[in-house]
């Protein structure tokens, strides 16, 4: 705010300062124009008495010629007798009369030259007058015309005087006028040169704010558009988040971030690598574009995973390739590790086309990383929910599925039976002797029977026929969708395959393991759960009182049981 004030002040004082120069470039104007107008008029002034008077001389020199040419013609007159003389005598006389009224209206403004003048005009009327009766008996009128000549001669001194003051006026008026004019002109040009140097003061000003202004606008463009790019990237980031979320697996967790990998970082391609559970093996567990980048091992073949720090690889930063290519390994890349809680999970590797790839992925290297922390703990998160959900449903020992699992996972066949109208086989299993087996070679043997028994079971099965540990050495089967005789046929097969199940115990092995069955099958037997484990559980007891090892249907036991 101050320096917006600071700037507005800055802004009206130049304002200011050019109105002022203005002002006084049109003052000074209007003022060397007046003294250049009243300097003329003076000059003019000057000039015209000068022709006044050089008028006044001229006629005042002409009334001497004609007083001369009086004397000189009446002289002839006298001498010759010629009467042309005479007239020419009294035709100068008459025109000394005009010359006399002439000067008289001349020197109205000179008192002191208006009584010479009115002499000189009595002093030609009486030489008009001699000339008129002049014959050859009459003497020349010198008095008269010597009266003429010194009033001339008079006034033409004064009149020489008068020239002489008056010229030296006009050179003092032409002196004053240049002067004034240079001066005028001098200080014109001066408010000039400061009006001009306001001007070019301002304008470089402007240019500088101008170059400012345009250093501002670039600066903001490129803050719009870092925050319309972090608007994107947190758009992305939320997406991606909300997605991964949503995920129930790890695969599709992968292929949904290497999807939103994709867009985060446009114009690229890349790998998603996890280390796997034995921590040598590098898998690529998805990918986009177009990679160069394999599963691999030892882990240590990656620099980014070596110094555990996102490292690029390209000309001029780092020219240490890593060696997980199957290829020809590629100019620009960078390997970022992927960690949660402390543990390195795996890797992402993005490749760069060129050198606009390169600075688009620094610039969205925060968002990356945020996305790769949100991949890691969501990996973390699923891989616990898996173990949680494996050490709540399933058996510690075998593996199998727990009697808990069982019963929800009855239930929930029993409904889905129902509703399609399928049937569902439920088989009891019981290891045959089992307590002699584990009193007599220990528990250590005990477990690795049951452990073989449910390795049995796992290879025995569909993938949608469900195993349990029931209990101690009792195990039960789901088989959905199936038949009598198909449930049965199954049965014989694991009777088959664990009869040729053999454990070892450190040194020891042990063989020869057998098992009783007994097969329970929906709707016939029972319609609920209890009824089908009870019917599956008789079944079981029918075989081992009939000498083990074999499989028995509920419906083939009497009704007298």
């Amino acid at each position: 705010m101050a320096k917006l004030i600071k700037r507005s002040r800055r802004s009206y004082s130049a304002i200011t300062t050019l109105i002022a120069a203005a002002s006084g470039a049109v003052l000074v104007t209007v003022v060397t124009g007046l003294l250049v107008y009243n300097n003329t008029q003076q000059l003019i002034s000057a000039n015209k008495w000068v022709e006044h008077t050089q008028e006044v001389l001229s006629t005042l020199q002409r009334a001497s010629l004609l007083t001369e040419r009086i004397e000189y013609r009446s002289r002839l007159f006298l001498l010759t007798g010629d009467e042309d003389q005479l007239n020419r005598a009294r035709t100068a006389a008459n025109q000394l009369v005009t010359s006399a009224t002439h000067l008289k209206t001349l020197v109205s403004d000179n008192p002191d030259q208006a009584g010479n003048v009115e002499k000189l005009a009595n002093g030609s009327d009486e030489l008009v007058k001699a000339l008129d009766g002049f014959n050859k008996q009459s003497e020349l009128p010198t008095l008269e015309i010597q009266h003429c000549q010194q009033i001339v001669s008079v006034m033409t001194d004064t009149e020489q005087s008068l020239l002489k003051q008056r010229d030296e006026r006009s050179q003092r008026s032409i002196f004053t006028s240049v002067t004034t004019e240079a001066g005028a002109v001098g200080l014109w040009l001066l408010t000039s040169a400061v009006l001009l140097a306001f001007l070019v003061r301002d304008a470089m000003r402007r240019e500088r704010v101008e170059r400012k202004i345009k250093f501002t606008n670039q600066h903001l463009e490129q803050s719009v558009k870092a925050l319309e790019d972090r608007a994107q990237e947190a758009t992305l980031l939320t997406a991606a988040r909300d997605e991964l979320q949503l995920c129930m697996d790890v695969q599709q967790l992968y292929g949904s971030a290497s999807r939103r990998l994709s867009f985060l970082l446009p114009e690229t391609s890349g790998s998603l690598c996890m280390i796997d559970n034995s921590r040598q093996v590098v898998e690529v567990v998805s990918f986009w574009g177009t990679t160069t980048v394999d599963d691999f091992n030892p882990p240590e073949a990656c620099c980014g995973l070596r110094s555990g720090q996102p490292r690029w690889r390209q000309p001029g930063l780092s020219e240490i390739h890593c060696t997980h290519f199957t290829g020809e390994a590629p100019e620009c890349y960078v390997c970022v590790p992927i960690a949660a809680h402390g543990s390195t999970l795996g890797v992402l590797y993005v490749q760069c086309a060129d050198e606009a790839a390169v600075q688009a992925v620094n610039r969205r290297m925060d968002g990356l990383r945020q996305l790769l922390q949100i991949l890691a703990m969501s990996v973390a998160t699923l891989n616990l929910q898996s173990k949680l959900e494996n050490q709540s449903i399933r058996d510690a020992l075998t593996g199998l599925f727990n009697r808990h699992f069982m019963q929800i996972s009855l239930d929930r066949e029993l409904s889905r039976a129902a509703r399609k109208k399928q049937s569902l086989a439920v088989l009891m299993l019981d290891m045959d002797h089992f307590k002699r087996f584990n009193d007599t070679h220990g528990h250590a043997a005990g477990d690795a029977g049951l452990q073989g028994l449910a390795n049995v079971l796992k290879s025995s099965i569909r993938p949608e026929d469900i195993a349990c540990r029931y209990g101690g050495e009792e195990f039960t089967i789901l088989l959905p969708d199936i038949t009598v005789e198909a449930a049965y046929q199954r049965a014989e097969t694991i009777l088959q395959a664990v009869s040729h199940m053999s454990v070892s115990v450190g040194s020891q092995t042990y063989s020869a393991f057998t098992i009783s069955i007994g097969i329970a099958l929906y709707p016939n037997d029972g319609e609920t759960p209890e009824q089908l484990l009870r019917c599956a559980d008789e079944a079981l007891y029918r075989s081992k009182r009939q000498g083990r090892n074999q499989a028995t249907i509920y419906e083939n036991i009497p009704t007298t049981r």
